[in-house]
């Protein structure tokens, strides 16, 4: 029996889904075999399946950066929703609703991904829809793994360098997403590494910084919104000085709100 994108898509979302619902479970099974070490062998397990059913479901015609590009944001929404369950051990009311939405966002996400690959090659009408959902997805992971990922309360000398290469692959699929090439062009590399640093440097200074992960998790993904906007722009020339105001004034909103919200101590 042959499967088509779409079925296999869908098995990926189930398995995928299903894998997360039953964490905690599969953990307490491991926990007799790896003790306090299972959660973070069955996370490994996880992600690593992720991308594995992820490049099984849209496999055709890829070339080497693809396998990086395409399954990035899988990837990482994978690696927040169990980082979640994990560190939280919501109900099972909570968990069976965090893994319809894990599911619903894959597969989503996997459709758009299906469309950058077959648009690599030709372009079909459906290149503009998928580019949005392609971004959107983009703000919605990185405000759930740098949420979670402060939770671990991680000194600043391990959340810097994981934040610059995490910050590097969201900008650089993202800005690949536009232009669709075949080869990583040197704009797209330097681009990627500059916004990855930058990511890094404000990660870094948040550590510091008396806030709570959820709005660390704001703070970073409005970094991201920003900066991917003005970049999206420039790549398509049509980056114009209101656009750019309107990007300098969310940014300066959020960092507005976060100092006023901010419990300094005093």
């Amino acid at each position: 029996m042959i499967l088509t994108k779409r079925q296999k898509i869908s098995l990926s979302t189930i398995i995928l889904s299903v894998g997360l619902f039953a964490f905690p479970f599969l953990d307490s099974q491991l926990k007799v075999y790896f003790q306090d070490s299972s959660a973070v062998y069955l996370l490994a397990g996880l992600v690593a399946a992720s991308y594995l059913l992820s490049v099984w479901s849209i496999f055709q015609d890829l070339s080497r950066f693809e396998f990086i590009t395409l399954f990035v944001l899988p990837v990482l929404l994978t690696t927040s929703f169990s980082l979640f369950i994990d560190r939280y051990q919501p109900t099972v009311e909570v968990r069976l609703l965090l893994s319809i939405v894990y599911g619903v966002v894959l597969y989503t996400c996997l459709l758009a991904e299906n469309i950058f690959n077959v648009s690599a090659e030709r372009n079909i009408p459906l290149i503009r829809a998928a580019r949005t959902v392609g971004y959107l997805v983009t703000l919605f992971v990185s405000f759930a793994f740098f949420s979670l990922f402060f939770s671990l309360g991680l000194s600043w000398w391990v959340l810097t360098p994981i934040a610059f290469v995490v910050g590097t692959l969201l900008f650089a699929q993202a800005l690949w997403q536009i232009e669709l090439e075949e080869i990583f062009s040197r704009k797209l590399i330097v681009s990627s590494l500059a916004a990855g640093f930058s990511v890094a440097q404000l990660c870094a200074a948040l550590s510091f910084w008396p806030l709570d992960p959820p709005r660390v998790g704001l703070a970073v993904t409005a970094l991201v919104y920003v900066t991917l906007g003005i970049m999206q722009h420039m790549v398509k020339e049509d980056l114009t000085r209101r656009t750019a105001l309107e990007y300098v004034f969310v940014a300066f909103s959020v960092f507005l709100l976060l100092t006023v919200t901010t419990s300094w101590g005093i």
